[in-house]
């Protein structure tokens, strides 16, 4: 029999005979009753360890505080089932059953602020415990106190009651919140067992409270099963049928993750106010406490985003070094050139200067690769940019780049015709300097063609019209033997022809 139907069929058996016994009101039926509720609560441990065994590692210390809380209220009616053969009325108490049932929604309180996932959250589940573990040991000596008073008066049973609502709720908001950016799928269906169960011991046990100070029925105490009922029925499920629309937005998220440590410091600070009176040393020391647990919590969070704004910069330059750099050779490659070429064409525009743009080819370059292979081509290519580079640098300000397959660009900003001449020569001369074997050439050795464009100083052009003339100067090249340079001329040819090789 599936699990999923088998626990309808385990809890409504119990639930009916439980409100028999209510109704009957047999010898000694607070025993029964408290009996029928361990047999639930025994029913929804066995759920809830049966999950724990199905669920993945990393999820396994939610599922395991969310088991120690039901067994803490396990223990805690099975302390009443012994005290109610004693004292069958339930007049007296021989333990004190507010510790357990403080001391399970401690627990259900750390599920709700634990996340295992990333250093930060850990530290900050660490950092939310402790504030946890203080709150709830500070609302249990301020409940003490309030019961030590008078425990038999009306008035005192009732703030009682209304204490452990706050205590209640305080869990419900740790619970939602937590909920609320829950992301991952396994993550969002424990978080839906935790807030069924959260709401129903809300609810629930409110509802048997008021019943119990103002009637005599014994029928209020079948409240007791329902949050265990509500939370067993979320177990039996295999999958997660509530909530599966919901998905946390960056707007929920932030709220959300934002409030939850508020919540924790807010409730420690309340609780220290009503200890004033009583203990001001404590009083001061908890409120220190939520103040500095706060604040370490906002600095580890702005530490962490600083690191990762840091990170987010590191990868945007990586990215944008990416988009205008060749891989291969690491010099710019065309759109780099490009977007240098509009800045440098501005200025020397504005400062009326002349500017050279040259286009060089590595010649017979197919035939090199078809020779030794294009890994072999790969290695020539960035050997010549790496020459091209280093000699460049040498001028400060000139621009090399990749312009496409064998072909580079040279921008000289500044230069006139004479100078740049000069410079493009040694940059040829820096080339065939490499001494890179290639029997296909008629040097012997790896060279360069290049053809130069130029605008003298507050000459008028485009520089789509620039380039075109460095390409026809470097179809001359070409022409002329290769291994050497030519400047552009009005009366070259078009250089659409195949110059390659």
């Amino acid at each position: 029999m599936k699990i999923q139907t088998l626990a309808p069929k385990v809890y409504v058996p119990l639930l009916a005979v439980h409100a028999a016994v209510l109704i009957a009101e047999p010898a000694r039926v607070l025993s029964w009753s408290y009996a029928l509720v361990l047999a639930v609560m025994l029913f929804t441990l066995f759920l809830g360890g049966r999950r724990l065994r199905l669920s993945v590692a990393h999820n396994r210390p939610w599922w395991t505080m969310l088991l120690l809380a039901l067994a803490v209220q396990l223990a805690a009616f099975g302390l009443l089932l012994a005290d109610s053969l004693v004292h069958p009325q339930g007049t007296l108490v021989a333990f004190d059953p507010t510790f357990y049932f403080c001391l399970s929604s401690l627990l259900l309180t750390l599920a709700a602020v634990y996340n295992p996932v990333g250093p930060l959250h850990r530290w900050a589940s660490a950092l939310d415990a402790v504030l946890a573990c203080a709150a709830a040991g500070l609302f249990y000596a301020l409940l003490r106190d309030v019961i030590k008073q008078d425990s038999a008066e009306t008035s005192t049973a009732s703030l009682v009651m209304w204490m452990f609502d706050a205590m209640a709720l305080f869990v419900v908001a740790c619970a939602t919140l937590r909920f609320a950016v829950a992301k991952r799928a396994d993550e969002r269906r424990f978080f839906v067992v935790l807030l069924v169960f959260a709401w129903a011991e809300l609810v629930f046990p409110a509802i048997h409270n008021r019943f119990i100070l103002s009637s005599e029925s014994y029928l209020p105490e079948l409240c007791l099963d329902l949050p265990f009922v509500a939370v067993g029925l979320r177990l039996s499920q295999r999958r997660n049928v509530a909530f599966r629309w919901y998905r946390p937005n960056r707007r929920a998220y932030l709220i959300a993750g934002g409030t939850s440590p508020f919540v924790l410091s807010m409730a420690l600070c309340l609780l220290a106010f009503a200890q004033f009176d009583r203990n001001r040393a404590l009083a001061f020391g908890a409120m220190a406490m939520g103040v500095v647990s706060y604040a370490i919590r906002v600095a580890l969070l702005l530490g962490h985003h600083l690191r990762q704004e840091g990170e987010l910069k590191h990868l945007q330059r990586g990215l944008r070094r990416t988009v205008v750099r060749d891989e291969l050779t690491g010099l710019l490659n065309r759109r780099g050139f490009y977007r240098n070429l509009d800045r440098v064409w501005e200025r020397v525009a504005q400062e009326r200067l002349p500017i050279a743009v040259t286009l060089l080819d590595i010649d017979s370059f197919k035939a090199y690769n078809d020779a030794h292979g294009h890994l072999a081509g790969d290695d020539c290519l960035a050997a010549v940019a790496r020459a091209l580079q280093q000699e460049a640098d040498a001028y400060g300000d000139l621009t090399v780049a990749r312009y496409g397959g064998e072909e580079f660009a040279v921008l000289l900003p500044g230069r006139d015709r004479a100078t740049a001449e000069h410079i493009l020569q040694r940059l040829r001369l820096r080339v065939e300097a490499l001494r890179i074997a290639h029997s296909r050439s008629l040097h012997g050795v790896v060279t360069i063609s290049a053809g130069l464009a130029a605008r003298d100083s507050g000459e008028q052009g485009e520089k789509s019209e620039l380039l075109d003339q460095a390409d026809q100067a470097l179809y001359a090249a070409k022409r002329a033997g290769r291994n050497c340079l030519r400047w552009f001329a009005p009366d070259l040819p078009a250089s659409g022809l195949d110059r390659r090789g």
